[in-house]
């Protein structure tokens, strides 16, 4: 195999959108020198805007000067400034969702700067003297928290320059365990992916999460995905305690990364000047599940009995110690119980397939039940979390953000599952109602799934912003990562066991949706019954050990430069900015069965062997469950203990037989390693219309990708032996080649190779945007969207393996190529979005929107002859592959267009 070094270069295209950028720069230079030159009589006023009922700085208050176009919106700390005012008596205009807007008077002397700090506030305010400041009349407010939250997103969203949903994460009052996941829940065109009764990921407007990005203050969140390639962003370590408000993009910007396939989602960590003066929130609880309800120790996961009702905390505090620094830090700790219950089952001629044998065929419409399981399962979820935040003004100009995210994850859980089998059925034997084996063709199943997950991530950024008369400038730098562990057997229990009674007979009858009324389990030989929930009726088969460790690290940089101009008395805004993010996941793990044969070396199936059998599953019962019910109306299951399972394994290795070619196969199939460098270049305008009724932001995204991955590589010629030059030496009278050796375990080790695999691609993608509002009212907005996007494949394209042909043998059916497929374009996108908003007068909104997106080059499977160009990805000679099939992955020619509605209403009562 050949391996490329891996070296990004920056494409001919991506440099030119980087010359356009500067040249954009330039020209605005040139227009606002000449305007500057004009203006003769001008200062300057700044101020700051807050609501000091509630001591909250105002972010994205609108302030106007009348009688010119001039418009300003404070910062995250509540500032605002404008400049190139004309001298002279002025009267200024702040307002903010939900609160009473007020107006000012301002004497502006040329060249000098005048100061104007705004209160707003629910009441109706008198205004001071003209050039003060503002002092209200003293009232008192009973607003609450998440009141004050909602007003401060719906505002943001109010004044965003596309569609926009922004939630405080003080809307919504306490969430459980502080798992953002079950916050995002609420906002239009989210949909929850749970695991383990976890949310773990999101949805949106039927995009995967594969291809929904998430950040924090702008940068990437590392994930570890839960040990796999995906490149979903798993919610699992993120706090929402640490979290501000949250921003869902539904139309992105020239910022916005060209993956947001139907948008993004911005967690916005806490800021020091949210304030005005220091404020500390602390709340204590307990949870506890309403089955579960006691402070006593009850029957747990493992050996020991533990209290389900657990108690919790959290706390944020924000300090503005004075005008040039602040900090805040925030915290918090839970610990859930969950159980897990749940049934499955097997339908022929429904979910499943009959086949006309074992299985025999059934009318439309009269499937019969052949598999029914009773999962009873249990877990808990501990989650710790700290951030912290400083903040410092360097100038009045220039302000520094050192931000720090730790959390950590503690997640073991215990799934039991006891499955009725029936294997073979007959005619006769079966209706939609009830069904029977034949005489020993049916068995009964103990399955025990134990696993010790955890994980941790932190997160440091660092932001420098200047807010210049002339140029606003942005930079910032960070890093995420975060690990996941999957252990077993490195924490004394096996990941998964296998208890079987084979060769019996089973009966489902009075089946309903839920389970049957009646399972009868006899022994066909004897006639008599076989108790399915007593430990003497299995034999211990196997159990299986599948550690997996995965990390991945997000290394983030970006900068950006904007203008305001004014041409021929239209304000455009003009922004250039440049990015580099680069993602690295590591993936290791094993995946080995132990098989039980007992002292006597031999496995069985049945405690009934006629041979005799020392398999019984008693020896490793778990005794410290055995009080536990079980659900659906069963009766308590004695189940097998993986910690006991593996107790017997350290006492008596021999009792077991381990396959150390299959552990050496799937060791070498879950190490995986990933790399993926983005640069990435655009260009923005923002122009305003009509008295700024009328708002459009157009611009341009470049973003080059290199991505390099390493797999597993099977290929069976490296067991065969050569000669002096290179050739393959043949068996006499043959075409298959000498073996190197015969040793099962030595051929695997020689032809499967530990990241073997070598994979690089690397393209170049443009990201076009339009953005458009107008207030068709004050507070009634129609907006509309049109962007391009792209679905980047799975990082399993890149690293899932390499399989090659016995290139001694012919190709045929089963001596082929095969592999993902390294060459797939990303899924493309062309959206347009629309929605209607309107805005109460107090604190509330409604909306509808609609969009609709065309897709192309989803993937599919092919299969087709080996081509040069498609081996020359994986450093592959056409003298030796072109004749052998290629199984792979290829991008579908079709479109796919989805549409979708999305209505959201929200009001404070």
């Amino acid at each position: 195999m050949l391996c490329h070094p891996f070296r990004p270069r920056l494409s001919p295209a991506l440099a030119a959108v980087l010359v356009f950028a500067c040249a954009c720069s330039l020209t605005g230079d040139g227009v606002v020198s000449s305007a500057r030159a004009q203006a003769v009589a001008t200062g300057t006023i700044e101020g700051r805007v807050a609501n000091p009922s509630t001591g909250d700085t105002l972010e994205k208050a609108r302030l106007t000067i009348e009688g010119t176009p001039l418009e300003t919106f404070t910062d995250a700390d509540g500032r605002y400034r404008f400049t190139s005012v004309p001298a002279g008596a002025v009267r200024i205009r702040a307002s903010f969702t939900g609160l009473t807007a007020h107006t000012a008077t301002v004497i502006v002397t040329t060249g000098q700067t005048s100061l104007l700090d705004v209160a707003l506030t629910a009441g109706t305010s008198r205004a001071s003297a003209d050039g003060a400041p503002v002092k209200l009349d003293h009232f008192v407010v009973a607003t609450s928290r998440e009141m004050d939250g909602a007003a401060l997103a719906i505002n943001e969203q109010r004044f965003a320059s596309n569609i926009l949903n922004v939630v405080s994460t003080d809307e919504f009052g306490a969430t459980a365990e502080g798992n953002v996941g079950q916050f995002l829940k609420h906002l239009p065109g989210m949909t929850i992916d749970y695991a383990g009764g976890d949310a773990r990921s999101i949805s949106m407007n039927g995009v995967p999460g594969n291809n929904v990005p998430i950040t924090v203050g702008g940068f990437d969140l590392a994930s570890g995905a839960s040990g796999g390639t995906a490149r979903t962003i798993e919610l699992e370590l993120v706090s929402i305690n640490n979290i501000s408000r949250i921003e869902v993009s539904y139309s992105p910007t020239p910022e916005s990364p060209g993956s947001a396939l139907a948008g993004s989602v911005n967690m916005v960590p806490r800021g020091a000047f949210e304030r005005v003066r220091p404020v500390l929130n602390v709340s204590a609880f307990a949870m506890f599940r309403d089955n579960e309800r006691t402070l006593a120790k009850t029957p747990g996961l493992f050996r020991e009995p533990t209290r389900k009702t657990q108690p919790g905390f959290d706390f944020s505090w924000i300090v503005p110690v004075n005008r040039r620094f602040g900090f805040t830090l925030s915290g918090n700790t839970s610990m859930q119980y969950a159980p897990n219950d749940m049934m499955s089952t097997v339908w022929r001629g429904a979910t499943s397939a009959t086949n006309g044998a074992a299985f025999p065929d059934t009318p439309i419409g009269q499937p019969y039940l052949t598999d029914y399981a009773v999962l009873d399962g249990m877990k808990t979820t501990t989650r710790s979390s700290i951030g912290t935040t400083l903040d410092y003004k360097l100038t009045e100009r220039d302000r520094l953000s050192l931000s720090f995210q730790y959390a950590y994850l503690d997640a073991p859980f215990n799934n039991r599952t006891l499955t009725f089998l029936v294997s073979n059925t007959s005619l006769g034997q079966f209706s939609t109602k009830y069904t029977r084996s034949n005489a020993t063709g049916g068995a009964l199943q103990l399955v025990s799934q134990t696993r010790k997950k955890s994980g941790t991530s932190y997160m440091p950024t660092f932001v420098w912003r200047h807010d210049g008369a002339v140029w606003k400038v942005e930079a910032g730098t960070g890093h995420s990562y975060a690990s996941n562990h999957y252990v077993d057997i490195g924490k004394g229990l096996f990941q998964n066991s296998t208890a079987r009674r084979n060769n019996v007979t089973v009966t489902f009858d009075n089946i309903s949706y839920l389970r049957p009324e009646t399972i009868t389990v006899t022994e066909p030989r004897t006639g008599q019954p076989v108790d399915p929930f007593n430990i003497d009726s299995y034999v211990l088969t196997a159990a299986t050990s599948v550690p997996n460790h995965a990390f991945d690290v997000r290394r983030s940089a970006y900068a950006n430069a904007r203008r305001d101009l004014n041409l021929f008395n239209v304000p455009v805004v003009v922004k250039g900015g440049l990015d580099v993010k680069h993602n690295l996941r590591d993936i290791r793990g094993a995946n080995t069965t132990y098989n039980y044969v007992g002292a006597d070396r031999r496995a069985t199936v049945t405690p009934t062997d006629p041979l005799g059998s020392d398999d019984g599953a008693r020896a490793a019962f778990d005794t410290y469950t055995a009080g536990r019910g079980s659900p659906f109306g069963f009766p308590g299951v004695q189940w097998v203990s993986n910690e006991r399972y593996w107790d017997i394994y350290q006492q008596h290795p021999e009792y077991f037989t381990v396959n150390q070619a299959t552990a050496h196969t799937g060791a070498v199939n879950l190490s995986k390693h990933i790399e993926e460098l983005i640069s990435s270049a655009y260009v923005r305008t923002d122009a305003a219309f009509f008295q700024r009724r009328l708002k459009w932001v157009v611009g341009l995204r470049a973003e080059q990708t290199n991505v390099q991955g390493e797999g597993p590589l099977t290929d069976p010629t490296r067991n065969f032996q050569r000669d002096a030059a290179g050739n393959v030496i043949l068996l006499s009278g043959t075409r298959t080649g000498a073996p190197i050796t015969t040793d099962p375990v030595r051929i695997v080790q020689l032809t499967q190779v530990d990241r073997g695999l070598h994979a690089q691609k690397e393209y170049l993608r443009f990201f076009p945007s339009l953005n458009v509002s107008f207030n068709v009212r004050e507070n009634l907005i129609a907006r509309a969207g049109y962007y391009h996007s792209i679905g980047r494949p799975d990082f399993a394209e890149y690293s899932s393996g390499l399989t090659l042909p016995d290139t001694e043998n012919l190709p045929s059916g089963n001596n082929r190529i095969t592999v993902n497929n390294v060459g797939l374009k990303a899924w493309s996108a062309k959206s347009t979005k629309v929605r209607l908003e309107y805005y109460f007068e107090r604190v509330g909104q409604i909306s509808i929107g609609a969009f609709q997106r065309d897709f192309e080059n989803f993937f599919g499977s092919t299969v087709f002859n080996a081509t040069p160009a498609f081996l020359a990805l994986y450093g592959l000679d056409p003298n030796t592959y072109d004749p052998y099939d290629v199984v792979t992955k290829h991008n579908l020619q079709s479109t796919v267009r989805m549409t979708g509605l999305e209505f959201d209403y929200k009001q404070a009562l």
